[in-house]
């Protein structure tokens, strides 16, 4: 893992945490990406550590359809310890979320994670 940068440690976060449904491969990643005190920050809740980092992630693909991903929009950016990547998420060939993350790196791992969710669209 060392020397990975910041959008490549974003990347490999949504691949390796937020998509997989296993949790021993979910906290093998966590253990290799995250600080063991890492900080996840999503709307409505924070949760410290690995394994609640664990547990919340796999409460939350419990909640999706099978075949569900969180794919990368664009290239994730960073510098001076702050990355930012954009994401998508929804069953193959559709769209139902988007959002972005915004992380505090120190000494190649993610110290804490922000999960921003984009409002849906306005319909009329």
């Amino acid at each position: 893992m060392m020397g990975m940068d910041a959008a490549g440690l974003l990347e490999t976060n949504l691949a390796e945490v937020w998509n997989e449904r296993d949790p021993a491969r979910r906290m093998a990643a966590l253990n290799r990406l995250y600080h063991p005190d890492a900080v996840l920050y999503e709307p409505d809740r924070e949760v410290t550590g690995h394994a609640g980092i664990s547990e919340t992630v796999g409460a939350l693909l419990g909640q999706l359809p099978e075949g569900f991903r969180f794919e990368p929009v664009g290239t994730p950016l960073g510098h001076h310890g702050i990355a930012i990547a954009r994401w998508q998420g929804g069953p193959p060939g559709q769209v139902i979320v988007t959002g972005a993350d915004v992380a505090r790196i120190a000494d190649d791992l993610i110290v804490e994670l922000h999960v921003f969710i984009d409002p849906p669209p306005v319909t009329e």
